[in-house]
């Protein structure tokens, strides 16, 4: 049995072909479909797309997991030297990390751009930066009242207070905290492209730049399409993933 969603792509690509292959073919807004496969072609043979592609794709994975290694680490830290307060300190944390969603993510990028102008993992740094905030947040956050009960109990176990807080309450946090990385999939994508993008460096960022450049509309829209249909694909697999490990949530 065919899906709905299925269903609907199916219909929606009948609908673009016959408006932009056959009635409107020369619109200057949404390429032809034929002309939208020689860009596939040309994209592949004259300007390296799967390796750039391969670039670009390990700067956002690769920033996604330093962003949760580096919030471990700090969190593993800020609880050797605090663990005793950290409930209590949790608040003015908070509004400490709060306080950095507010600056515009695209004046850190040019900031970091500006000091580290020649760097070629600016765009991992960037990325972890942006989103270490929130990870902290998400650990952080006010509703601490069920992991008190748990760092309670087994304090009373005797377990010592730094193991309670990266072994129990740690791990507590864990689902939400990689869900807010999932759901802040497509935007750390963005992040990484306009990292490329204004550096002209290897990567996806790198190819639109060449492209805007000679405003071929038909690379632009082929490429935004391309990488559509590839970043709900994995958003969809990272989905599944976190439903299968965290299915104790």
């Amino acid at each position: 049995m065919i899906s709905t969603k299925v269903k609907i792509f199916v219909f929606v690509f009948a609908i673009y072909l016959i408006l932009f292959e056959f009635l409107f073919p020369a619109n200057g807004v949404f390429p032809p479909v034929s002309v939208i496969f020689l860009s596939v072609n040309e994209l592949v043979g004259h300007y390296n797309f799967m390796s750039n592609l391969a670039s670009t794709f390990a700067a956002v994975y690769i920033s996604i997991l330093a962003n949760y290694l580096v919030m471990k680490f700090l969190f593993a830290i800020i609880v050797w030297m605090k663990a005793e307060k950290f409930f209590e300190q949790s608040e003015i944390t908070q509004s400490i990390l709060s306080t950095f969603f507010n600056i515009p993510f695209i004046l850190i990028t040019l900031l970091i751009l500006v000091w580290l102008p020649d760097l070629i993992y600016d765009k991992y740094i960037i990325a972890t930066l942006l989103f270490l905030p929130q990870s902290l947040s998400k650990v952080f956050e006010n509703k601490n009242s069920d992991k008190k009960e748990y760092y309670y109990f087994y304090k009373s176990l005797g377990i010592k207070s730094n193991q309670v807080m990266n072994k129990v309450i740690f791990r507590f946090s864990e689902p939400k905290l990689l869900l807010s990385l999932i759901k802040n999939h497509s935007f750390i994508w963005s992040v990484i492209l306009i990292t490329e993008f204004i550096q002209q460096q290897q990567g996806i960022g790198g190819i639109l730049f060449t492209v805007f450049k000679y405003q071929d509309i038909s690379l632009i829209f082929t490429i935004a399409l391309l990488l559509s249909i590839l970043v709900s694909i994995v958003q969809k697999i990272l989905i599944l993933l976190y439903d299968k490990i965290y299915f104790w949530k």
